[in-house]
C-alpha cells in the first residue's frame, strides 16, 4: 500500500506537467495564431452546417436526424448543445466585414453553403464558440491517454512524453483548434479505451465480466453513431478477449454485435452509411488502390516500428507478420497504384477518388523534383504496412494478463482492421482517417520503440505539425 501511495505521489507532478503543457500548447495556438481571425478552414465549412441549423432553428427530425452531413449524430448533436447553450446570437448573419476562409482568403463565398441550396455554415461569432468545444475535447483526450499511460505501468518522464507525442499525432493540434469530426471521436475513443482495460483488468479472467462488455458496448454504439470508422475497434477488442478468455470471452462478442444493430436504424434512415448527398463520396465496392494509400499514409506513424522490430528481433510466433507486411506493400504499390491527382471540381453525384494527405503531398512533392511516384509509392506501403506488421508482433510480446499488452494489441489489430475496411469502400481516402484507428498509438512508441526511435519519431512528427499549424492556423 505504502509502494502504491508512492508511485502515484512520484506520478502526480508530471501528470500536472503534461496537463499544463496541453493547456500552453492549446492556448498558445488558440491566441498565437490568426486562426480567431479566420473564417471556415479545412471541413468546417460542411461540417458546422448541420451544427449551426440546430442552433438556430430548433431541435426537430429534421435538423437533428435528416441532416446532410458524413458524419452522425453523436458527433453533430454535442457540438450543437455547446452552441445551443453559449451562443449568444443564434440568428447571427455574416457581415461584410468577416473573415475569409483558407489560408490568406478574403472570398466570402466560405461563409455560403458549399452545397447549392443547401444550409449554410456556422457564422463568425457561433463558429468560434463551436471552435472551442474542439479545444476542450483536445484536452480532455490529452487527460485520457495519459491516464491510460498510468494504467500501463508509466511513470514519470515518460507519462510526459506520452502527452507530447500525443499532441504531435498528425493533425491532431489543428483539429484541436477548428470544429472537425476527429478530436470528439479521439476522446471516445480513448474513453473506451480505459474502459476495456478496466474491463479485462489484470490476469488472465476478465475483471468485471459484464459491466466491462456493458460499457464497451455502449462506448462503441455512440462511436458508430460518430463515424462507421469506429467499426474496426469492434473486432480487435473481440479477438483480444478471445485470446485472453475463449469461449468465456462471449460476453464482449455479444457487446459489439449489439452496438452494431443499433448503427442500422440510422443506416435505413439515410438509405447507406451517410446521408444522401454524401453517399458517392463514401461508399461500399471493393478498392485495392485505398489500401495502398493507407498503407503508404502510415509509414509516419508506423514505419519505425519496423526498424525497432529489426534491431530486436527474435524469432517468435509472429515474426513472419513484418516480412509479409513489407511484400504485401510492393506488391500492391506495383499493381494498385492510386491516382494522386485531385479531381476538380468536385463532383457529389458522381463516384470520384480522391487521396489527400500527408502521404499525398510528399509524393506530389518528390515528383516535382523528378522522383516518380511509382516509385515512392510502393517504398512508402512497403515501410507503412511492414510497420503495422511489426507493431503486431512487437505488442503481442507483452503478456497479455497485463493492462499494457491488452491495450498494445487492441490498437495494433484495430490499425489493421482498419486499414483492411478500406478494401471493400469507394470514394474518398484521406490520411487523416488513421487518427481515429490510433488514439493509444502515442503509448505504443513510448513502450515498443527504443530511446533514438523515439527521439527521431518525435522530430518527424514535430517537423509535420509545424507544417501543419503553417498551413491551416497561420
Amino acid at each position: 500500500m505504502r509502494d502504491l501511495r508512492s508511485q502515484r505521489r512520484a506520478t502526480a507532478p508530471w501528470f500536472l506537467f503534461g496537463l499544463f503543457l496541453m493547456l500552453a500548447v492549446a492556448g498558445g495556438l488558440r491566441w498565437g495564431t490568426v486562426i480567431t481571425q479566420r473564417g471556415p478552414v479545412f471541413d468546417e465549412r460542411w461540417i458546422t452546417r448541420p451544427m449551426a441549423e440546430i442552433i438556430r432553428q430548433g431541435w426537430s427530425v429534421d435538423t437533428a436526424i435528416d441532416y446532410q452531413e458524413t458524419k452522425g449524430p453523436a458527433l453533430i448533436w454535442p457540438y450543437a448543445i455547446w452552441g445551443w447553450v453559449l451562443v449568444d446570437d443564434r440568428v447571427e448573419v455574416v457581415g461584410a466585414d468577416a473573415p475569409g476562409g483558407g489560408r490568406g482568403s478574403n472570398v466570402m463565398a466560405a461563409w455560403e453553403s458549399p452545397i447549392a441550396g443547401g444550409s449554410v455554415p456556422a457564422a463568425p461569432r457561433m463558429l468560434a464558440v463551436l471552435r472551442w468545444f474542439s479545444v476542450c475535447c483536445f484536452i480532455g483526450a490529452g487527460i485520457l491517454i495519459m491516464l491510460l499511460a498510468r494504467a500501463c505501468g508509466l511513470r514519470g518522464p515518460p507519462m510526459l512524453l506520452v502527452a507530447v507525442l500525443y499532441m504531435l499525432v498528425p493533425y491532431q493540434v489543428v483539429f484541436g483548434q477548428l470544429v472537425m469530426g476527429e478530436m470528439s471521436f479521439v476522446l471516445l475513443s480513448l474513453g473506451m479505451l480505459l474502459v476495456v482495460c478496466w474491463g479485462m483488468g489484470d490476469g488472465r479472467p476478465s475483471r468485471h465480466k459484464v459491466l466491462g462488455p456493458v460499457l464497451y458496448g455502449l462506448f462503441l454504439a455512440v462511436l458508430l453513431h460518430s463515424r462507421i470508422h469506429a467499426v474496426a475497434f469492434a473486432p480487435a477488442v473481440c479477438f483480444v478477449a478471445w485470446q485472453r478468455e475463449d469461449l468465456r470471452s462471449w460476453p464482449w462478442w455479444v457487446a459489439s454485435l449489439a452496438a452494431g444493430l443499433l448503427r442500422i436504424p440510422l443506416w435505413v434512415r439515410w438509405d447507406g452509411l451517410v446521408s444522401s448527398d454524401f453517399q458517392n463520396v463514401h461508399a461500399l465496392g471493393l478498392r485495392l488502390d485505398s489500401l495502398t494509400y493507407l498503407g503508404a499514409a502510415m509509414s509516419l506513424p508506423l514505419g519505425l516500428f519496423l526498424l525497432a522490430w529489426v534491431i530486436k528481433w527474435r524469432r517468435d510466433v509472429l515474426y513472419w507478420l513484418p516480412p509479409l507486411g513489407v511484400f504485401l506493400g510492393l506488391v500492391l504499390g506495383v499493381f494498385a497504384m492510386p491516382d494522386l491527382s485531385v479531381p476538380a471540381p468536385l463532383d457529389l453525384t458522381a463516384v470520384q477518388d480522391r487521396f489527400q494527405g500527408v502521404a499525398a503531398t510528399f509524393v506530389g512533392r518528390l515528383s516535382a523534383i523528378g522522383v516518380s511516384s511509382r516509385l515512392v509509392m510502393p517504398v512508402l506501403c512497403a515501410i507503412g504496412l511492414g510497420g503495422l506488421g511489426a507493431f503486431v508482433c512487437m505488442a503481442h510480446r507483452i503478456r497479455l494478463t497485463s493492462l499494457a499488452g491488452v491495450l498494445l494489441r487492441v490498437q495494433a489489430l484495430t490499425l489493421g482492421a482498419g486499414w483492411l475496411l478500406y478494401a471493400f469502400t469507394s470514394g474518398f481516402v484521406f490520411d487523416r482517417y488513421l487518427v481515429v484507428w490510433a488514439a493509444a498509438v502515442p503509448i505504443a512508441w513510448v513502450l515498443l520503440l527504443p530511446r533514438f526511435g523515439q527521439l527521431v519519431q518525435a522530430v518527424l512528427l514535430a517537423i509535420v505539425a509545424s507544417m501543419m499549424v503553417s498551413n491551416w492556423l497561420m
